[in-house]
């Protein structure tokens, strides 16, 4: 039972306080004016004022309420590290029998879950506090490795005044951590130019050291070399393709190190390219040059250099008049030999490898010298499209030429003459060159006349004719790609014959699949996460077992059976439960996908910290305890509000000694009539002083 005074005014207050002022200045009045009662009638006024407020006792029956002591316990991944799991687990069941053991005091347990944009502990707090009575909260206990991402600038406001914060922090600050920092990243840069990336390895106490460093670039690797540890390194790289390219960096790994999940940096490059630069030569006229040049200039990206031989060069046209003559010569040497490296794709259009004098002496039309240019442009990244005519079935056939060293066909010297309908073959179904345009689509297709026979090589046919021969074959030598058409009817399409064909739409994908499309690869293997769950699909022109190797971002590694969902489709699903990026290899494919973010934000610093919180634990007058093995636990007591709420050895909790009422009742602090017996007694008083 708890007793106090309450007022309950007869009349309005302000009319209570106004007749108060005007009795005491009557009675100053009458002082002023000789009147020796003025005592007498101030105590008079004063009690007729204490009748009027109408005080009262109040007496009520109160439960007091608990005070609420929040905890918070940081689950993010990166207390998943060592032994930082158990020691939290032991660290809350001590937190919860020392704060049990405090009179009349709550705990609510609120938890940091794992999120891809690192710890989000200050979230957290603001919706525990939000959900919580502020004059009842006792103080905020974070068990935390006190790498918290998302802390305000000014963290002195997320508290109501006078709530202390206190860290727990959890882990080893002298263990050793070894991780890259990514200094210089660029999103983008051009197709065949060198993009600069900047690191720099973390390795405290171990600067001036070495660490192997490995460079990656689509997964292939491109260089490894010991890197002196502290120091910038920059990384020049010639970005291949167009669209994404992955580059990854790593670090080995240093012994006895918490974890290798920072020793790599994943970075997605977009190649642009500036515009294609093609170089079509046409060795001589025909009805189909028109239409490579047509399909060329059609785009506004491609850069076309043509030339065109229009006659003879071992011949002499004495019938022709001088202005018809006005022709250039063939720059062949600064074309094939100091240019060739700036074209992106090179088209020998029905070319001949040599040609003969009006003496009958043979002289080549291209020296053998700039031909071995272009087998060598090839093979260092170039790409090549050889459109043949008859003269590949004769004896100016570039197959005889030092080019059979990329082509991926030989001739046999015959040809198919006669109407046929191209075909696509089981690869051209499955191929992305070629695979939309099956079913009825190629069955309505323009026929055709003629077909060089050849014996392939190398590569894959992707259409042959009716008798199962080759049309079109394509393949990739060493870093570079040619196609060969074993035809010089494709432009019957162009024009509309016999129904024509998509001769716009396949030549401009086999374009884009010579200048490494990523999109139109054959064999190509595609990762995804959606949630929890990574998917693995690979595409390949052959039917066979298929098997993939998944390295997570801690650095294990497993084998994943693909199951077969459709010719040349394979597809296994597995669990991706830690945050980070997922490298996927099979044969020679890679590809690379994350769960949250490429290069997760919770694994940049991963050494125990109490700097991050401290201005929130300073501001709120709170303490910073570090937890041992043993998970000693500081002192905890109820403290008065406006005290001291942390020590070295102790973490205080503020007593708000709130409580809610279950009863009440009021009595009147004195009867009616006493108070007038009081005033009567005052006034005689007062009228016998003035009588004498």
């Amino acid at each position: 039972m708890n007793a106090s005074l309450v007022f309950d005014p007869l009349l309005p207050i302000w009319l209570v306080i106004t007749l108060t002022a005007l009795i005491l200045l009557a009675s100053m009045a009458g002082e002023w004016r000789g009147l020796k009662s003025f005592t007498l009638r101030t105590i008079a006024a004063f009690i007729l004022c204490g009748a009027l407020l109408n005080p009262q006792k109040l007496l009520e029956d109160r439960t007091a309420l608990p005070d609420i002591a929040l905890v918070i316990t940081d689950k993010s991944a990166s207390m998943q590290i060592a032994d930082r799991q158990d020691i939290t687990r032991k660290a809350e069941a001590a937190l919860t029998e020392k704060l049990g053991a405090l009179d009349n005091l709550e705990i609510v347990s609120l938890y940091v879950e794992p999120s891809q944009d690192g710890t989000r502990l200050t979230q957290t707090l603001i919706d525990g506090l939000g959900q919580l009575p502020a004059d009842r909260i006792a103080g905020v206990i974070a068990i935390t490795d006190g790498q918290v991402h998302d802390l305000p600038p000014a963290p002195e406001n997320l508290l109501p005044n006078g709530i202390p914060f206190h860290t727990l922090i959890v882990g080893d600050p002298d263990a050793r951590d070894r991780r890259l920092e990514p200094l210089l990243t660029p999103k983008y840069s051009l197709v065949g130019e060198q993009a600069i990336f900047e690191v720099r390895i973390e390795d405290p106490g171990h600067e001036g050291e070495r660490a192997e460093l490995e460079i990656r670039l689509n997964g292939e690797v491109q260089v490894r070399f010991p890197a002196v540890i502290g120091n910038t390194i920059s990384i020049p790289l010639r970005i291949e393709k167009r669209g994404i390219n992955t580059v990854e960096i790593r670090i080995a790994t240093a012994p006895d190190e918490l974890t290798p999940l920072n020793n790599f940096v994943v970075i997605e490059i977009s190649g642009v390219r500036d515009r294609l630069r093609v170089l079509l030569v046409t060795g001589e006229p025909h009805m189909g040059g028109r239409a490579w040049r047509n399909l060329l200039k059609s785009d506004p990206s491609v850069d076309l250099v043509q030339f065109t031989i229009l006659t003879n060069p071992g011949k002499k046209n004495t019938a022709a008049l001088p202005k018809e003559l006005s022709l250039i010569q063939f720059p062949v040497e600064e074309l094939f030999e100091e240019k060739l490296n700036e074209f992106d794709l090179i088209i020998f259009d029905q070319f001949r490898r040599r040609t003969s004098n009006a003496d009958g002496r043979i002289r080549p039309m291209l020296s053998p010298y700039y031909i071995a240019n272009v087998a060598e442009y090839v093979e260092n990244g170039g790409a090549l499209l050889v459109a043949t005519g008859s003269a590949f079935a004769s004896e100016e056939s570039l197959a005889r030429s030092p080019l059979i060293a990329v082509l991926p066909a030989r001739p046999t010297g015959e040809m198919d003459l006669g109407a046929f309908r191209p075909n696509l073959n089981e690869n051209g179904k499955r191929h992305p060159i070629t695979s939309t345009f099956q079913g009825d689509i190629s069955a309505r297709w323009g026929r055709w006349y003629r077909a060089i026979n050849a014996e392939v090589i190398s590569g894959d046919v992707l259409m042959v004719n009716d008798n199962d021969k080759p049309l079109l074959i394509v393949d990739k030598v060493r870093k570079g790609r040619i196609a060969l058409l074993l035809s010089d009817q494709a432009w019957l399409w162009a024009k509309g014959h016999d129904g024509g064909g998509p001769y716009n739409e396949m030549f401009r994908r086999l374009a884009h699949w010579l200048m490494g499309e990523p999109d139109l690869e054959a064999d190509r293997l595609t990762a995804r996460i959606d949630g929890n769950t990574l998917t693995i699909e690979q595409f390949a022109l052959n039917d066979g077992d298929r098997t993939a190797e998944i390295l997570a971002p801690d650095g294990t590694t497993r084998t994943l059976s693909l199951q077969r969902v459709g010719p040349g489709h394979y597809r296994a699903t597995t669990e991706a439960n830690i945050e980070g990026a997922y490298r996927i290899s099979s044969d020679d494919l890679t590809a690379i996908t994350a769960a949250g973010a490429l290069n997760p934000q919770e694994f940049k610093h991963i050494i125990p910290t109490p700097d991050r919180l401290a201005p929130l634990v300073t501001a709120s007058g709170g303490q910073t305890f570090w937890l041992g093995d043993n998970t000693a636990l500081p002192a905890f007591r109820k403290v008065k509000p406006g005290a001291k709420t942390a020590g070295d050895s102790f973490a205080g909790l503020v007593s708000n000694a709130r409580y809610t009422v279950t009863a009440s009742r009021r009595t009147p602090v004195g009867p009616t009539w006493l108070y007038f017996l009081f005033i009567l007694m005052a006034m005689l008083g007062a009228w016998r002083m003035e009588g004498k």
